[in-house]
């Protein structure tokens, strides 16, 4: 909504840090905080701390409590785009309630995001507020053995004020009724009157949990075997559309080798990704993204006397074509050839 001049938002923020070791640096504390003002909403103090704990050589446990914020984007409050059926997708500054005749028409929220019934209740346009998280996390890292090494964690979280979307309908000529009796009759809802998207904060509480561990192999030769996992959940979301647009789990797997044959001037990586199947939900588009699986691969050659290395590969060298994100373009295979200078 900048048709009228150049919009301006102020910012700023602080930050401190402070650290301590304890018992011979076995626990290593560490406490933080900063505070951040935007001109358009009170300003937050987000705290955050850590403990690691050595449990024995090269083995240690990790703790941390953190808070973080989000304020709404400047998409979010200002945008104001008609993406067509009747609907207009507006940003949370009051100015739009004046410029759409909200008081003097008001809207109704239909039923979040399948519009087939709609409250009775005028929406009340309620302000926007910055969204937080609450999180607490453990991890361990470590070497077993000589040549497998370790690294996991778990975490679980809390928001508050979620943002998320939600959609309100006001009524062609003022009558909600009509909206109620075309809607029980199937009618569409953009047939009804106009319909916008704004941004809400949710008055429930949202959970979200995760989890992540990865394992690398030393092999004679310089050969190594990696592979990860991890995956991510948002829970108790309350039946409206929290955009969490995330695949459940993700995995890679790597077989590579930093240097051997003559002189260890050769090196390579093969790797294979994949990730989950999820339901994505967005500002322009909404529907599911099929799970993708690539293999990447690099084959590199050292020349030591001019100090150069000579590297072919590609990103989804088998050219499986996936997209990311509804409404995005389709991915193909990169393939490249690479000079480095002064490797060495």
């Amino acid at each position: 909504a900048d048709s009228t001049g150049k919009i301006g938002i102020n910012e700023f923020g602080m930050y401190a840090q402070a650290t301590r070791s304890l018992f011979n640096d076995v626990v290593k504390l560490q406490v933080s905080g900063r505070y951040d003002k935007n001109q358009n909403f009170k300003g937050r103090f987000t705290p955050r701390a850590t403990m690691v704990v050595k449990v024995a050589e090269n083995n240690n446990i990790r703790l941390s409590y953190q808070t973080a914020y989000r304020f709404p984007s400047t998409q979010q409050q200002w945008i104001n785009l008609n993406i067509g059926s009747n609907t207009q997708l507006i940003g949370g500054n009051k100015n739009f309630i004046d410029y759409y005749s909200l008081k003097s028409t008001p809207a109704y929220e239909l039923s979040n995001a399948q519009p087939t019934t709609v409250s009775t209740t005028a929406y009340a346009f309620p302000d926007s507020k910055p969204e937080s998280v609450t999180t607490f996390e453990i991890g361990y890292k470590g070497l077993l053995g000589k040549n497998l090494l370790v690294d996991a964690y778990f975490y679980t979280g809390q928001y508050s004020d979620f943002i998320y979307r939600t959609l309100v309908i006001q009524p062609t000529g003022g009558n909600i009724q009509t909206v109620v009796t075309g809607l029980a009759s199937g009618v569409n809802a953009s047939n009804l009157g106009r319909i916008f998207s704004v941004p809400a904060n949710t008055t429930s509480k949202v959970k979200t949990n995760g989890f992540g561990v990865s394992l690398d192999y030393r092999l004679p030769m310089n050969f190594v075997v990696s592979g990860n996992l991890s995956s991510d959940n948002l829970q108790d979301d309350g039946g409206f559309r929290s955009s969490f647009s995330t695949p459940k789990y993700r995995t890679n797997l790597s077989f590579s080798n930093t240097g051997f044959g003559a002189g260890k001037r050769i090196g390579f990586n093969i790797g294979w990704r994949w990730q989950d199947a999820f339901s994505y939900d967005g500002d322009f588009g909404n529907g599911d993204v099929p799970a993708v699986s690539t293999v990447d691969a690099q084959i590199s050659y050292k020349v030591p006397k001019t100090k150069c290395a000579i590297k072919i590969g590609g990103n989804n060298i088998l050219n499986q074509y996936y997209i990311n994100a509804i409404g995005n373009s389709m991915v193909g295979g990169l393939y490249y050839v690479a000079f480095a200078y002064n490797v060495f």
